[in-house]
């Protein structure tokens, strides 16, 4: 068995094991016993109501499109580990997510070769054409499967209008081992939400090269003679640091309704060039910095939109928009659910909802290099 194959393995088997027996062990209870309920007001019976769930309520699955990123699919739950009724004060959970593409992959390239010349491929001829002009370019695309897992822990005031929560997080990018860490601290207060996350790619700067012989292929216009015809090949990658600050509001006569705006900051990875006539030459790969807004909207007790547009300083703008399926059920909803609550204040209604993060960012240069010298045999 590979050590990739052992690793998903693993991280998906303590992901599934996890959350299955947190999800039915730790269900939010109902309370001490059958007889306090029994003996309770009105008041405690609404909130005791207001506050029940069970492990499908905190479980989603979400499906959905970015501009330039393609569609994905997701997979998250967050479950309680310590009990959590109308009378807790404090939460201590976890949650794991898997998402079919969930990162991004910002490269810079850059196409030079020997005193200046290198030889692209001509699609009109099937043959490379030579110029003596460095091509510079920048391409974005998803990561494969990334999965992630975290603890959490939330705490709410004596009058529980607010809560103070603190989180950790692991995330693992099954494509070439990409992993990540992060901490992140939570404010709600009122109808408010502040979030800020930091963001700490693991594992340094990966590093590959190889040559690639052109000699005994008819690719050029011209005879070789036994010369030299070939060029290198250089790649480099790394998980990037950084962090993002969030703020959201709900409305008290639509809690089914959230609007948010997030700005985020991406540290790049600098790149120098290894084949070179000259002077080497520094690029930059995945620094950024953006801004979200968007909206949450749940339609039914099952289904919520998630839409909006990212302005990003280098890359990927564009809309995006996304559709959840949770397996349980919301109280609130457009349709066939609440529009308000005056029995539980809006931060005991949030106290088990996800933590929400930045996908994991990768920053990669590459680069050709040709070195091409026909044989003269005059």
């Amino acid at each position: 068995m590979s050590k990739t194959l052992m690793i998903k393995t693993m991280v998906l088997g303590a992901v599934v094991c996890a959350f299955s027996s947190t999800g039915f062990a730790a269900t939010v209870q109902n309370g001490p016993g059958q007889g306090s309920i029994a003996s309770a007001t009105e008041v405690n019976e609404a909130k005791h109501e207001a506050v029940r769930s069970n492990w499908m309520d905190r479980t989603d699955i979400k499906v959905g499109s970015q501009a330039k990123t393609g569609m994905q699919v997701s997979v998250g739950t967050l479950q309680p580990l310590t009990h959590y009724d109308e009378h807790s004060k404090s939460v201590l959970f976890a949650q794991g997510d898997i998402d079919s593409r969930g990162g991004e992959a910002h490269e810079f390239r850059y196409y030079h070769g020997a005193s200046g010349w290198w030889y692209p491929l001509n699609p009109l001829t099937g043959k490379g054409k030579g110029t003596n002009v460095p091509i510079q370019s920048q391409k974005t695309e998803r990561l494969g499967t990334v999965a992630n897992v975290g603890v959490g822990y939330r705490s709410l005031s004596k009058g529980e209008h607010a809560y103070v929560g603190v989180n950790a997080f692991y995330d693992y990018a099954f494509s070439k081992n990409y992993n990540r860490i992060s901490g992140g601290l939570e404010y709600v207060s009122g109808l408010n939400e502040v979030r800020a996350n930091v963001y700490k790619g693991l594992g340094g700067i990966k590093s590959e090269h190889y040559q690639v012989d052109l000699r005994h292929i008819d690719y050029f216009p011209f005879p070789l003679n036994g010369g030299t015809a070939s060029y290198d090949v250089y790649k480099t990658s790394r998980v990037l640091s950084g962090y993002d600050v969030s703020y959201a509001r709900t409305f008290k006569n639509a809690r089914w309704a959230r609007v948010y705006v997030d700005a985020y900051h991406w540290s790049g990875i600098k790149v120098a060039s290894y084949g070179s006539d000259g002077p080497l030459k520094v690029f930059e790969a995945g620094k950024s910095n953006g801004v979200q807004v968007g909206a949450t909207l749940q339609v039914t007790p099952h289904v919520s939109l998630d839409l909006g547009y990212t302005s990003d300083s280098k890359y990927t703008s564009g809309a995006y928009g996304f559709i959840k399926y949770t397996l349980g059920t919301s109280k609130f909803a457009w349709h066939r659910g609440k529009h308000s609550e005056d029995i539980i204040t809006n931060a005991r209604h949030r106290m088990l909802d996800k933590v929400k993060r930045s996908p994991m960012m990768i920053g990669r240069g590459y680069e050709e290099y040709w070195v091409v010298v026909p044989w003269d045999n005059l």
